[in-house]
């Protein structure tokens, strides 16, 4: 028995390691101690106070001023947006496409763009039925929030992959 785990052991880590899987976690492809600072231009962004909370938590040391900080990400817009997909024999919505979408920027303290208007988009389709419009409400704000947590986390991949070492010409974003 020994033996099969042994063997088995190795074998599950090789897997786990060979498929791509890893812990998600803080970007770390930025310098070691470099502070990071999240500005919004709507100050009630609700997309900035969670993303500055989550990467916290992950240990990224946040800068207190914009000026102390040795990379800015800048959230230049935040939109959510609603579009009827199709409409019922009655000519009323039955279906809709939410869109929530952020345009952000990131930047080193010298000035550099890293990351100029890059955006990040989420889409979902909501069945709707005017005879449930307080449940059908309630579910549009549950996706929206869904919708807000998976924009967060497209943005914090994107951090991943910026090379703060590249040179402008060498940028292929």
């Amino acid at each position: 028995m020994k033996k099969i785990t042994s063997c088995i052991l190795p074998l599950l880590i090789i897997a786990a390691t060979s498929c791509g899987w890893h812990l998600r976690g803080a970007p770390k492809n930025f310098p070691p101690g470099s502070e990071l600072y999240i500005s919004a231009q709507d100050p009630r962004s609700d997309i900035a106070e969670e993303l500055t909370r989550l990467l916290q938590n992950a240990g990224v040391p946040m800068a207190p001023t914009p000026e102390q900080a040795d990379y800015a990400l800048i959230i230049h817009e935040e939109i959510e947006r609603k579009r009827t997909v199709s409409v019922d024999a009655k000519g009323r919505a039955s279906e809709y496409e939410l869109i929530t979408s952020a345009l952000y920027s990131v930047r080193d303290s010298g000035g550099r763009w890293l990351l100029n208007n890059a955006e990040a988009d989420v889409y979902r389709t909501l069945v709707w039925d005017d005879d449930e419009i307080v449940s059908k409400g309630e579910e549009e704000r549950l996706m929206r929030e869904e919708m807000r947590r998976e924009l967060i986390g497209r943005i914090i991949d994107r951090l991943r992959r910026i090379d703060v070492s590249a040179t402008a010409e060498d940028r292929s974003y």
